[in-house]
């Protein structure tokens, strides 16, 4: 305690000492510097909460669109491969995006095809199902993107579904087996019975 009140009483006057050469105003300066940060340091999560959390909460609204995108993302298998008009699975996924999708996220990607002239071949189907679906109602904005689709066409899982159900064997229960045994009753005699 006694080093920590020598140690003021030293600056103290190496500051007064040093007053004269300092340009004026320099005391209520410091302090008053001095003040704000011993305030700041008082309150100190507060003012930083805000942009820290805004910091942790950015790469989920980066994530929920990247989700969004992917959702209605139509890829190679919603399009025939010769006319690259929409397949019955396209023109369903197409009603679901237009009329049951959050009103938010209602923009439909089409994935692109290996030439321009099939990826428009692909967007101007996609627009006229959309027309023909929301005649009335806010325009659902149709985008051309380059990320990967996930998934099978729709006759390939069915065919496995169905193989499946085919190879499982029928319901049966177990046949119950017969076992025999011999006992002793001591006097000579046997005897047998079974049992299951």
């Amino acid at each position: 305690m006694a080093i920590r009140t020598i140690g003021w009483f030293v600056f103290l006057a190496v500051a007064f000492a040093s007053a004269r050469s300092l340009p004026a105003g320099w005391w209520d300066s410091s302090f008053g510097a001095l003040g704000r940060d011993i305030k700041r340091h008082q309150c100190w999560p507060q003012p930083f909460d805000a942009p820290d959390r805004a910091a942790v909460r950015a790469p989920f609204a980066t994530m929920v669109a990247n989700g969004w995108r992917k959702q209605n993302l139509l890829g190679n298998h919603y399009f025939d491969a010769n006319s690259g008009r929409l397949n019955e699975a396209g023109n369903l996924k197409v009603r679901w995006i237009v009329t049951e999708g959050p009103e938010q996220h209602r923009i439909i990607y089409v994935r692109m095809a290996d030439s321009e002239e099939a990826t428009a071949a692909r967007i101007a189907a996609v627009q006229e199902e959309v027309a023909r679906i929301a005649s009335r109602g806010a325009p659902v904005p149709v985008l051309p993107t380059n990320i990967s689709d996930e998934g099978w066409p729709a006759d390939e899982v069915e065919a496995i579904s169905k193989a499946y159900l085919k190879s499982t064997p029928a319901p049966r229960l177990p046949v119950p087996t017969l076992t025999s045994g011999s006992s002793s009753n001591g006097g000579g005699g046997s005897g047998g019975g079974s049992s299951y």
